[in-house]
């Protein structure tokens, strides 16, 4: 079976996006899918690595006018015939939540959740969530200017974390670290900038797949072992944790949560309960994982929405250590005048 299939985030840097991991756990799947890549910059990665992405166009930033968005990924339908779209980036669902009917006009399909299941795990509303879902919490605060952000710090105390609205988290240990860490936030993201009570402990993440009925169709665990200083996981392990997985699949049943997502906790060091830090509503940049260990979600997440037959369990070895390292490819300076100049791989 030939599908083709178009990917973001294949930013394969050192905040790495998940496109590259999808894309490699597609081609190692049943049907070997053509691999569209769909980056925001030329100087992407993902762009130059042939051997996973197939075909590369850029596209505008998703804040830009919807329909010029949508103009774009029809051109791009057109030249390529997309089957499914994964769009593997936060800032990137709410286009796609709004856009997902007018795409199945033309054939395309994607997975993303609804808007209210959407909304309802953003980091502002963190708390309700998880207490919802039988979890804790840390104090967490919006702050939308710089007195917000001081006031958020007197009452959670310090060491804290500053969050943005889609990515990056900083932790902190003073006013003045705080403020910076706000304004480079704001510069990057926009806000507004969460605050965060900073929770000790070990850190977990759950990645799965949900149906939108309230059913997941697979989930793994993995414990983190090594993190970058932008508190990206460089190395980590699987492991099976029935409370992890309880937690993944109260969200999903509350929320009714459709496509991938990751959720990120904490077991307190003192006092041994689960805490949830974030969810994220789509497929971490480490789900390649899933494919190595016989549960390849993505290659679920095509079949699901292809209406084809799949499987839903869960069923992996604990033990399984996933290692990030880095690696040089060498392209002429051409390659990268063609994508500036074409918009085109």
């Amino acid at each position: 079976m030939a599908l083709t299939v178009a990917i973001s985030g294949i930013n394969a840097i050192d905040n790495p996006g998940p496109g590259t991991g999808i894309a490699r756990a597609l081609k190692e799947s049943c049907f070997k899918a053509r691999t569209i890549g769909l980056a925001y910059d030329a100087m992407e990665p993902g762009i130059y690595m042939d051997w996973l992405i197939d075909k590369t166009y850029i596209i505008p930033y998703p804040s830009a006018d919807s329909s010029n968005f949508l103009d774009r990924l029809l051109y791009i339908h057109k030249q390529e015939g997309i089957d499914v779209i994964f769009p593997a980036l936060d800032v990137e669902i709410p286009l796609y939540i709004k856009l997902e009917r007018e795409l199945m006009k033309y054939g395309i399909k994607t997975m993303v959740p609804g808007r209210t299941a959407f909304r309802d795990r953003a980091k502002d509303r963190l708390p309700r969530l998880a207490g919802r879902i039988g979890l804790k919490s840390p104090v967490t605060v919006v702050c939308t200017d710089y007195g917000d952000l001081e006031r958020a710090c007197r009452q959670i105390r310090f060491p804290l974390m500053v969050k943005g609205p889609y990515y990056e988290a900083v932790k902190v240990a003073s006013i003045d670290e705080a403020r910076h860490a706000m304004r480079d936030i704001l510069l990057r993201w926009g806000g507004p900038v969460i605050a965060q009570e900073f929770v000790r402990g070990d850190e977990y993440n759950v990645t799965g797949l949900g149906d939108g009925a309230g059913n997941d169709l697979g989930l793994m665990a993995v414990k983190k072992m090594m993190i970058t200083k932008l508190g990206k996981v460089w190395t980590n392990v699987t492991v099976t944790n029935e409370a992890l997985f309880a937690a993944a699949r109260s969200m999903v049943k509350l929320l009714k949560w459709r496509g991938g997502f990751e959720l990120e906790l904490i077991r307190n060091l003192d006092s041994n309960e689960l805490y949830l830090i974030e969810v994220n509503p789509r497929f971490p940049a480490w789900i390649y994982l899933t494919a190595a260990c016989g549960i390849n979600l993505p290659e679920r997440m095509v079949r699901c929405v292809q209406s084809l037959p799949f499987e839903k369990h869960s069923a992996y070895d604990a033990g399984r250590v996933m290692i990030r390292y880095t690696e040089e490819m060498i392209r002429t300076i051409s390659d990268i005048e063609k994508v500036t100049m074409t918009a085109e791989s």
